[in-house]
């Protein structure tokens, strides 16, 4: 009776995960054949793409998970989606920006030229000087039961990012077009995103170990570092949206 009934519920459960994972490997499959067409033959970005979509809807839709599990893995889908966009822009300091401070930034200082490369320093040194005043802040609102959610977190690097680009806008706003800004601009720009990733950054794998059901947790961690890879590989297409003109060996 029960014991037969209870390994009846084992080999249907088995089934449906066989089903479920064929069904998704070959979504998978027409999902990189519509990327790959759709970015002209873009191996990394079809799979990357692909398997963004995949992975998460693959776990997502598992049938033993309990309504509980699934918001909770529905919160580490929301954070990753929008942390993919903050790397996006963040990442942009080694593409865009610095062409930013070859092209459109006075780097002369007391008659010598500082290397338009050497601001991708500048996130190095902020982080080394902000990162003990930072952990030292968590560490104070959390005795007194105050620290900011992971999701509260989230949006306050995003408002920082945005905040570091609406600078650079400012900077640039009255320039004349053969005029360049201060490197004061710039500096200010990763001045302000690097306090960005020092308030988003850290809650990730914590919020994902912390929030993911147990049997999933190496999966989610994936769906993580794929959000991780979507960034990067979106980053690299908004830098081609720089003008190309503008574009010098560095």
């Amino acid at each position: 009776g029960r014991e037969s009934a209870g390994e009846l519920g084992v080999d249907l459960g088995k089934k449906l995960n066989v089903w479920q994972l064929s069904l998704w490997a070959v979504g998978g499959v027409l999902l990189f054949f519509l990327f790959l067409k759709g970015f002209d033959g873009d191996i990394i970005g079809a799979v990357i793409y692909s398997a963004c979509i995949v992975v998460p809807g693959f776990v997502i839709s598992d049938p033993t998970l309990t309504k509980i599990e699934r918001q909770r893995i529905l919160v580490i889908y929301i954070i990753a989606f929008f942390v993919i966009f903050f790397w996006a822009a963040f990442e942009q300091a080694g593409i865009s920006l610095t062409y930013f401070a070859e092209e459109q930034t006075n780097r002369h200082v007391f008659g010598w030229t500082m290397p338009a490369s050497w601001f991708q320093s500048f996130n190095a040194v902020f982080v080394v000087l902000l990162a003990p005043l930072f952990s030292a802040l968590w560490i104070k609102l959390g005795q007194k039961n105050r620290e900011p959610a992971s999701p509260t977190k989230q949006a306050i690097g995003l408002f920082l990012l945005s905040l570091g680009y609406l600078l650079i806008a400012i900077g640039v706003k009255n320039v004349a077009p053969d005029a360049k800004v201060s490197m004061l601009w710039l500096t200010g720009l990763y001045f302000i995103h690097t306090m960005g990733e020092l308030t988003l950054s850290p809650i990730g794998l914590s919020m994902v170990n912390k929030l993911s059901p147990v049997r999933f947790a190496s999966l989610l961690m994936g769906v993580w570092y794929l959000s991780m890879a979507t960034a990067n590989k979106f980053a690299g297409t908004l830098s081609s949206l720089y003008p190309e003109v503008g574009k010098t060996k560095i």
